[in-house]
């Protein structure tokens, strides 16, 4: 989908890639947003893992003082097209190889230019509160404001996980009678103390968080850094080779996260034994031959193909060239979230959606139901925010994150990008197993000032959305 020339990349410019589109820089892809039209706004960001591979390709090492260099000035080039900051997301490949000293660099040029630094940290699992310590280290050393994307962390549950999966609905029954403690999230509660430090010290730290007991991520991300070194078709290769792939299946099965992620044998990030695989399931496949996979477990699948669990995905990955994405969690109910519920009134803490929209297929739960359900059930069923802190966690606190001052407020002069709801109807519809049904309650959006939503129906012709830029 993505073709690496040089320091230019080639997008697409349809689904059938009949038409390619050559980029440069950030300047022209942002010039292309603006002509071809936009159905809702778009604030960009000057991206890391595209820069590191466009300086170091698939190389899984640190930068040297000369790589680093092109890096900054493609950084610079980014800011000074008026990109709003620098992310990382350092729990994917390249960024998982990156030195903290350089992702302080690249985010130093960045705050030169007002810009801030956005992060999905290295790990959301059992190093979480030490990967959000580095965070708060880069936006200090870097000298810029920091927001970390999906504030959320993941009990490792190991051989629990499996056990939890089957008795969860037993456990939801009682606690509706006999309210349970929910499962302790020592690292969820270690990262905000390091972000309430930073905030004493006077840094500028913004979080954001998912209203789900779920996410949603490729499939490269079940596999140890080692099995991605050289990127995904190196991936597939080692897939493909019996003592390899027992090698992975190995470290899937034992390796415990730890710090810091480069280390030999290290890992930040081991989903699989953090959860179950009994709590995966195919969001979207590249291919057509694979379509009634989706939205259908894992654990489901390899029963029908009669194969272990991980062989079922390591050779799914291969037939789909690595274009597989998958929701891991469970469906949100009262037990089940409370894991996640220690924090939710941080005065920093806004609301994200971190959709991934695949190629084919439905996107994950978030894309159609995260604002409203905080409503639902943030505000009328929990009582966790006022109906108004809620409007500002979804719109003026977020918008405030990134400079937007004319965005989520309304005002004489600011941008008209507005929501009618009934906050006593307004509800997600949406589900695990079907996530694309629309909410109840919003009567219309309004993007710039021109209606978008209206009548249950949305209107694809609205191409109403700006490039919301710096400059």
């Amino acid at each position: 989908m993505e073709e690496k020339t040089g320091l230019s990349f080639k997008w697409p410019v349809d689904r059938e890639g009949a038409d390619i589109l050559l980029i440069h820089n950030a300047g022209e892809f942002l010039s292309w947003l603006e002509k071809r039209g936009l159905p809702i706004n778009f604030v960009p960001l000057s991206a890391h893992g595209p820069i590191r591979i466009a300086v170091m390709g698939d190389n899984a090492r640190f930068c040297n003082e000369e790589e680093l260099g092109k890096m900054k000035e493609m950084v610079r080039r980014d800011m000074e097209d008026d990109c709003r900051g620098f992310s990382t997301g350092l729990t994917y490949f390249p960024g998982m190889y990156a030195h903290t000293d350089e992702i302080v660099e690249l985010a130093r040029v960045a705050g030169e230019y007002g810009g801030r630094y956005v992060t999905h940290v290295r790990s959301l699992t059992a190093t979480f509160a030490r990967t959000v310590e580095e965070a708060v280290e880069i936006a200090r050393r870097g000298g810029t404001s920091l927001q970390v994307s999906h504030f959320m962390a993941i009990p490792d549950l190991g051989r629990f996980g499996d056990i939890l999966y089957e008795i969860v609905g037993a456990l939801e029954k009682i606690n509706r009678v006999i309210p349970l403690p929910g499962i302790p999230n020592a690292q969820l509660k270690g990262g905000y103390r390091a972000v309430d430090r930073a905030l004493e010290e006077g840094l500028d730290v913004g979080l954001d968080f998912i209203p789900y007991v779920m996410g949603n991520t490729t499939v490269t991300q079940l596999f140890p850094p080692w099995a991605l070194m050289g990127g995904t078709e190196a991936l597939l290769g080692r897939l493909a080779d019996p003592a390899q792939r027992a090698g992975i299946r190995r470290d899937v099965e034992t390796v415990k996260d730890r710090w810091p992620q480069w280390e030999p044998g290290s890992w930040a990030t081991n989903y699989l034994k953090c959860l179950s695989y009994k709590m995966l399931t195919i969001l979207s496949v590249g291919s057509e031959r694979n379509r009634d996979m989706e939205g259908r477990r894992v654990v489901d699948l390899a029963k029908v193909a009669g194969k272990h669990p991980f062989d079922f995905l390591a050779d799914l990955t291969i037939e789909e060239e690595g274009a597989v994405v998958f929701i891991m969690g469970m469906s949100p109910e009262p037990w089940s979230e409370k894991v996640f519920l220690q924090g939710q009134d941080h005065p920093q803490l806004s609301v994200g959606a971190d959709v991934l929209f695949p190629e084919r297929g439905a996107p994950p739960q978030t894309a159609y139901g995260t604002f409203p359900r905080i409503f639902q059930h943030y505000v009328r069923e929990l009582g966790i925010y006022s109906l108004e802190n809620a409007v500002h966690r979804c719109t003026g606190l977020a918008a405030s994150r990134f400079g937007l001052e004319d965005r989520g407020v309304i005002r004489k002069g600011a941008a008209a990008d507005l929501v009618v709801f009934d906050p006593e109807a307004i509800k997600d519809n949406s589900t695990f197993r079907d996530p694309g049904r629309y909410p109840d309650g919003i009567d219309c959006v309004l993007v710039n000032g021109a209606v978008a939503f209206e009548g249950g129906m949305f209107r694809p012709h609205v191409q109403a959305g700006n490039v919301l830029t710096a400059g």
